[in-house]
């Protein structure tokens, strides 16, 4: 079965159980405070008219314990790249331009079902060394009432996917590619889909 397709539930004594999503390491650039906006767009500054560059996507899904059920109210961090493959913090000195009208971090509570969902762009892939360079992805810090979870959501279909240590030391990196809904999908953009799944929520 494809990575793109696979799910992330095991039989365990005749009933349905999901896999703990991976954790990922928290860096680069955990978002700094003032920069931590409650919305679900990051293509767009409220005080500006101006529009983030790049493919416009949009990121949705659910966040579950591993016997499936929804967990709901649980603070989610969300991170990334802007489509140059910069992030929105001081301490990143690359040399690519930034692009001044992309929010880089956004903090959102998961709906009665679980559910989160963010409008941004497809991040930029970046090197991170003389021998590695990253693929596009998305971190997410999920604060649930019992148990902190970091990760990383990746994309279908990218090259450097195979490459990337972070990813491919993961027990599962199938678990952490999205799936895209549908490539023929009639909205203006694609549309992923991203389960997250806690052991006890």
């Amino acid at each position: 079965m494809p990575a793109t397709e696979s799910l992330s539930i095991v039989e365990v004594c005749g009933s349905t159980e999901r896999h703990r999503t991976p954790d990922q390491i928290l860096g680069p650039y955990f978002p700094a405070e003032h920069r931590l906006l409650a919305q679900d767009d990051l293509t767009s500054i409220k005080e500006s008219e101006g529009r983030a560059l790049g493919e416009i996507i949009e990121v949705r899904g659910r966040v579950l314990d591993v016997r499936g059920r929804p967990v709901r109210g649980v603070r989610l961090t969300i991170w990334q790249a802007d489509t140059f493959g910069r992030y929105d913090h001081p301490n990143d000195s690359s040399s690519v331009p930034a692009d001044p009208n992309f929010v880089g971090s956004v903090t959102m509570r998961s709906g009665v079902d679980g559910e989160y969902r963010i409008q941004t762009v497809k991040p930029g892939a970046y090197p991170v060394g003389p021998d590695w360079m990253r693929p596009p992805h998305i971190h997410i810090e999920v604060q649930g009432q019992f148990e902190r979870l970091v990760t990383q959501m990746y994309f279908p279909g990218e090259p450097l996917n195979a490459k990337d240590r972070a990813l491919m030391s993961a027990p599962r990196p199938d678990l952490l590619i999205a799936r895209l809904v549908s490539p023929d999908n009639p909205a203006d953009h694609r549309i992923f889909n991203f389960e997250i799944v806690l052991t006890r929520g």
